[in-house]
């Protein structure tokens, strides 16, 4: 609160002082941290690694690939990996609802990501939370290796608009995501766009392990959804994704 003076040879009104309640005082120092923040340009995002996800995307099926997207949703920011929900880390139970999966189910695709090593079980009290693997994706922290941007935000708009098959598809081509102009290729951290080898039906189906008929119509299901572009260059389809 501001204590008005009268300056007497100008006449001027001023605040000589200024004193703030609790309350007022937490509030202007969130609107503080908000603004430094806003400032900052700090767009949140999850980074995935590029060579640990080639590993083990010849080895996940579209369902499994979709579960780890759906997953990374539940990652926070400097959380060392731990998967949670208001605060609260996820159980198997959470992961049932997560995922729309019966507990059968649910268990099978667990045990598969745990086996991959991109989803790590701790033991806590009686039941399990979970772990992403750093080594295939962190928040808040960056190793020294090759990454992709998988920005928060635009990851909470598909996660619950998209089926886990399509987005399993998007999980298993984040390795040839070109960086700067998001066309999918085999070198996606080349500069030289001259020597970018762009990915072709063909030659992506081959890099996911996937039947080249049944990811045409994965395709045509995310154009729909302006998830993914695709041109034409020379016979060849080539394909574009929305920055995710």
């Amino acid at each position: 609160m501001s204590i008005p003076m009268i300056n007497t040879i100008t006449g001027e009104t001023v605040n000589v002082t200024y004193y703030m309640t609790e309350e007022e005082k937490n509030k202007w120092e969130e609107k503080k941290k908000r603004t430094a923040y806003r400032q900052k340009n700090i767009i949140p995002f999850v980074a995935c690694y590029l060579d640990p996800i080639k590993e083990v995307t010849q080895h996940l099926s579209l369902i499994e690939g979709g579960a780890v997207m759906k997953l990374l949703h539940y990652l926070k920011q400097n959380g060392k990996g731990k998967l949670s929900r208001e605060g609260k880390p996820l159980n198997q139970k959470d992961l049932q609802t997560i995922l729309g999966r019966g507990a059968t189910q649910t268990k099978q695709i667990v045990k598969r990501l745990e086996y991959l090593s991109i989803l790590i079980p701790i033991k806590e009290g009686r039941s399990k939370v979970f772990y992403i693997n750093e080594n295939f994706h962190c928040m808040g922290k960056l190793l020294n290796k090759p990454f992709a941007k998988l920005l928060k935000g635009r990851l909470s708009t598909i996660v619950d608009r998209l089926p886990l098959n399509q987005l399993g598809f998007l999980y298993k081509i984040l390795p040839y995501f070109h960086f700067e102009k998001c066309f999918l290729c085999y070198n996606p951290n080349e500069e030289d766009f001259s020597i970018i080898r762009k990915m072709s039906r063909s030659d992506l189906a081959k890099a996911i392990n996937h039947d080249p008929d049944e990811l045409t119509k994965i395709v045509k299901n995310l154009t729909k959804e302006g998830v993914i572009m695709t041109t034409e260059s020379r016979g060849s389809l080539m394909y574009y994704v929305h920055p995710v």
